[in-house]
Parts: C-alpha cells; sequence; structure tokens
C-alpha cells in the first residue's frame, strides 16, 4: 500500500546505504579554480594501515647492519626466492620480500617504480597522526581535507559523483576529504544501495519513489536542506547506476575470496571497467602493525620466511597482479596507476618480540604501464651515527615529492595548487 510522508521520513530518510559525507562548505557554491581533466586517466591508492615494515619488504640484502640490527628477522640473499626457485632479487643491493613473486614479475616488466626512504622531516610514531599527516599532505596534523579532496574540488566539481570512489572501508578515506564535491564510499557492492525496510519486502518501489519525490523536491541551493537534498538524490542515483553497470562486467581472472585486498580489488576493477567517469579509487589493507610475531612460529621453530607480514605482502602481490591483469583485459592498464603508502615505516632493529616497533622512513610502490620502473630515491643509512635520536633511519624523499610527481605527471593539475608549495619530481613518470 502507498506510504505516508511520515512513514516514509521514519523508515527510509536514513535507509541510504551509500557511504558518503557532506561537504565541508554545503553552503557556498563551488568556485575558485578549476583544471581541465583528462578522461581517461585512473588513479588508484593502495593504503597498508599500521606501519609497513619497509626493511622486509625492500630487502637491503648486502647491508651488514642489517643483519646485526636483525639477527633473526633478517633475510639473508639465499632466502630472496620464490618456493619454485625464482629469485626476487632486483639489484646488486636489494630484493623484494620472497611474499612478492607477482610485484617482482611486474618490475621485471619496468612497471613497478619503487622510491626507497620516503617519509617526512620529524615524523610522528602516533598511528592516527601519521595517517592524517600522509591524508591531507600537511605535516601539523591540523588539515580537514585530503590531498586528493583538493585535486576534487579544482577538477571534478560538476562531474559525475562516481568520478572518485572510495572502497571497502567503514568511511571515507580522509584522502578524498573534499569542500566542493561528495565522494561515495563503497562498503561492499552489496550495501551500495537503497535499502528499504525489511519488514515490507514488496513495497521498495514505493519506498524508493516516495524517497525521490521527497529528495527531488526544490530547495535554495545554498540552504542545508538544499544540499542535503541534492546530495542525498544524486547518491541514490549512483549508487543504482552502480548496480546497474556492474551487471556488466565479465573477466576472466578469479581473485580468492580469501584475499580481503583482491576483494577490494575487484570492486574497483568493477566500477573502473562500467563506469568509464570513475577515475580516483581509493583500497586499503589492514594488519601492518606487527609488533610481535612478525614471523611464523611453530613448535618453538621460527620461520622468518612465513608469518604475518609475508601474509600480507603475499595478499598485496597477489591482489595487484590479479587487479593489473583485469585492467589489461578491459584495455585499461595503460591509462591506471596505482600507489602504494603506509603511515610510517618500523624500526630498523627487531624488538624482543620477534616484531618492530613504529619507525619513520619505508619504499612507496608505484605500479601500472605508464611508470618507468625502477629504483627512486636513497636507502637511509643503517648506521648507528645516521639514525635520528630515537634510533630511526631519517627520510630521502618528501612523501610529498610522490604526490606531487603523480598531481604534474598523471592527474594534470599543479601540484602547487594541491600540495601549497612545490616540490621536485621524483621522476618515476614521464
Amino acid at each position: 500500500m502507498p506510504i505516508t510522508r511520515r512513514q516514509f521520513i521514519k523508515r527510509s530518510a536514513t535507509a541510504v546505504s551509500v557511504g558518503l559525507v557532506l561537504p565541508g562548505i554545503w553552503t557556498k557554491e563551488a568556485r575558485g579554480q578549476q583544471v581541465a581533466l583528462n578522461s581517461t586517466r585512473r588513479f588508484v591508492v593502495v593504503q597498508f594501515a599500521g606501519g609497513n615494515d619497509g626493511l622486509n619488504t625492500v630487502v637491503p640484502y648486502t647491508d651488514a647492519r642489517y643483519y646485526t640490527l636483525r639477527p633473526t628477522l633478517g633475510l639473508k640473499e639465499t632466502d630472496l626466492k620464490t618456493e619454485q626457485g625464482v629469485s626476487t632479487i632486483i639489484s646488486n643491493e636489494f630484493g623484494f620480500h620472497p611474499a612478492m613473486s607477482e610485484i617482482k614479475s611486474l618490475y621485471d616488466a619496468n612497471k613497478v617504480a619503487i622510491v626507497l626512504g620516503a617519509g617526512y622531516q620529524d615524523s610522528t610514531l602516533s598511528h592516527f597522526l601519521a595517517m592524517d599527516i600522509w591524508h591531507t599532505a600537511d605535516t601539523s596534523g591540523l588539515a580537514s581535507r585530503g590531498w586528493l579532496g583538493k585535486y576534487a574540488d579544482l577538477a571534478l566539481v560538476g562531474e559525475s559523483n562516481l568520478s572518485a570512489v572510495g572502497i571497502g572501508g567503514l568511511e571515507l578515506p580522509k584522502t578524498f576529504q573534499a569542500n566542493k564535491v561528495v565522494i561515495p564510499n563503497i562498503i561492499n557492492l552489496g550495501l551500495y544501495n537503497f535499502l528499504a525496510d525489511p519488514n515490507y519486502p514488496g513495497d521498495y518501489a514505493n519506498q524508493i519513489n516516495a524517497f525521490n519525490r521527497a529528495a527531488s523536491r526544490s530547495f535554495p541551493s545554498d540552504t542545508f536542506m538544499g544540499a542535503i537534498n541534492s546530495t542525498a538524490f544524486e547518491s541514490v542515483m549512483s549508487a543504482q547506476r552502480v548496480q546497474q553497470s556492474i551487471n556488466g562486467y565479465r573477466s576472466s581472472v578469479n581473485y580468492p575470496q580469501t584475499n580481503p585486498l583482491a576483494v577490494g580489488m575487484k570492486i574497483a576493477a568493477q566500477v573502473m571497467a562500467t563506469i568509464p567517469e570513475a577515475r580516483l579509487l581509493y583500497v586499503r589493507l589492514d594488519g601492518f602493525d606487527n609488533h610481535s610475531g612478525q614471523i611464523a612460529a611453530r613448535d618453538g621453530q621460527l620461520n622468518k620466511l612465513d608469518g604475518p607480514h609475508a601474509t600480507l605482502l603475499k595478499l598485496f602481490s597477489e591482489a595487484v597482479k590479479l587487479f593489473y591483469d583485469d585492467l589489461a583485459e578491459h584495455n585499461l592498464a595503460d591509462d591506471t596507476v596505482i600507489m602504494q603508502w603506509s603511515e610510517f615505516g618500523r624500526r630498523p632493529g627487531e624488538n624482543a618480540s620477534f616484531g618492530t616497533d613504529h619507525g619513520t622512513a619505508a619504499p612507496m610502490h608505484i605500479i601500472g604501464n605508464a611508470v618507468r620502473g625502477g629504483l627512486y630515491g636513497q636507502q637511509p643509512s643503517l648506521a648507528a651515527t645516521e639514525l635520528d635520536p630515537a634510533g630511526n633511519l631519517k627520510y630521502k624523499v618528501d612523501f610529498r615529492e610522490v604526490y606531487a610527481t603523480i598531481l604534474d605527471k598523471w592527474l594534470g593539475v599543479d601540484s602547487k595548487a594541491v600540495l601549497g608549495a612545490s616540490y621536485p619530481n621524483v621522476g618515476f613518470l614521464g
């Protein structure tokens, strides 16, 4: 039966599972600098949440100090090979963790750039503050907008609200917090829809029609109700479009459901393959805060090639290669760049619990056909005299140099307008 306006408000006003946040300046019209978009280029961010151990990801296997600092965790040259015996060494100084065989194959094809020693001055060891700094590109930790949110305010105003999408997290990553645009967050595709009252399963059409009528009412655009109505209406329309579009997704790539990052990357691939304007996507992998038991221990025996950190690196390596293959199948590989980051690295020395504590600088991975593969930046010295007063690595590349290179060379916007200052080009993009 038809529902009344009061019933609609009670049942459905909060039942739109679209993961959105209203822009910070909802009372103002979008204004200021706008930039022209390259409509084909895509950018995907992968976050390692918890602080990744960079020294056991890109291993300095020729550095004697590495083994002094990590007598148990340190991976020797003979360890740097897959279970099939394939070497993961990438230079006369560095090798990938043996769990990263798929990333190694992409590296060998010149599709992976490693930026060594990425960090910033006076690095904090707090997860929350460090994440805020990387999300916003502001080392004060006080900024409210994300660096890609600032980019969105320059480039995505008036564009489809599916131009940028957060995937998998319970809330939109701060990287995407913007003032002038609303960016949706897809927890999973099943929830990304208008959720009607489950007590009336046969009344879905009536409920969504009532919602659309209410949300499409005319209010002045510079009022709170105008912003609420417009955002809600557009978000539900976008959610329904996603549901319709992904029905057309076909791929020979099989993403394992046991790999949480692969699940998120599959959603990213589905969105990118079926919604042409989807340009910015964000996926997160948790679990890198390995203070203890970083390696496997079974029956009193330690295995430094196995354990939580190795598992996480394998999840990343596998998921990225599957995603890359999917992009290639859909003719999107040439137009997509992937960037991996973590809020900090780990201390150079292992602790007594066979783990590593909060550190500073760590490598970043930049992946894609457009990337100039190889090693960039400089590995921080492990010499005791070269560590900071807390015994941590001194960064060699400001992480904002990586952001600036991507903004200038890939996303097509003056990086100074986003970052507030000019930073050198790292060189991994043409």
